[in-house]
């Protein structure tokens, strides 16, 4: 990992060979990084590129300045788009867990929804928006510090009914059942190579019901599979998935073999 700072700002932010920080990162290099002009920066736009600069400014209370120096796409990005849909677990930490390691791994984003089993709920109004700025910040750093293109984004789909309203925005949906037998690598060599937006599916603790989830699921295009025989965490199922389907896909792309083996996803 390179030890220079990143930061991801408004694309409107870098003017020609100039940068305007927004206040936070602003803040960050001045008072926490405790940077000084002269010193190098990596801007990210959010729409795939990074700018190499060298502070300007920095001093005192007015903007910090950057210079900038280079511009170049950023090839941290995986061409398959993977959402994470994934039902609330039991403690904030393991949403941490799959917000922090999941954009590092490659997410496009996370679908936050209240699982028929899920333990924790979220009221609507405020505490949703408070929880999303939240779980927005912590994927802001982590893909400042992975170095990603693209920030991944986070929402709030409601209950597992209102989550299946929206798999139609992807090409494929991929449902983790501790039940399934489908192998994940079997359901990989049905997704067509132009299928670029996938879904991944996860359950809480107690695992999708599958009296009634599951059937909403399939019937609105998800393929239950699993991962295997083992048993994984529901915060560490996703992220398993994650890496071997980017895995998978860039070896296809790259007309190698795809993966043959997997792990299960059973949540506890």
């Amino acid at each position: 990992m390179s030890s220079t700072p990143r930061f991801f700002v408004p694309p409107a932010a870098i003017r020609g060979d100039t940068a305007t920080l927004p206040p936070e990162a602003a803040h960050h290099i001045r008072n926490v990084l405790r940077m000084e002009a002269g010193q190098s920066i990596v801007l990210h736009d959010g729409l795939g590129f990074a700018y190499s600069g060298t502070l300007t400014e920095v001093a005192g209370k007015a903007a910090v300045v950057a210079a900038i120096t280079d511009r170049t796409p950023v090839a941290a990005e995986p061409t398959t788009r993977i959402t994470v849909a994934q039902a609330l677990p039991k403690t904030s930490d393991k949403i941490e867990q799959v917000l922090q390691h999941g954009t590092e791994v490659g997410a496009a984003g996370f679908l936050f929804f209240a699982g028929r089993r899920s333990v924790a709920r979220l009221a609507e109004g405020e505490k949703i928006d408070k929880r999303l700025a939240r779980w927005r910040g912590i994927v802001l750093g982590a893909a400042e510090q992975s170095g990603r293109g693209i920030l991944p984004t986070v929402e709030w789909a409601g209950l597992t009914p209102d989550l299946v309203r929206r798999l139609g925005d992807f090409d494929h949906v991929l449902v983790l059942h501790e039940a399934a037998t489908f192998p994940l690598a079997d359901a990989l060599r049905q997704v067509a190579v132009t299928a670029i937006r996938l879904l991944i599916v996860v359950g809480p603790e107690g695992g999708l019901d599958d009296q009634s989830e599951v059937p909403l699921l399939v019937g609105a295009g998800g393929v239950p599979l699993t991962l295997g025989p083992r048993i994984l965490r529901t915060e560490t199922a996703a992220l398993v998935a994650l890496a071997q389907i980017l895995f998978a896909r860039e070896m296809m792309a790259a007309g190698g073999v795809t993966v043959s083996h997997a792990v299960d996803v059973t949540a506890v």
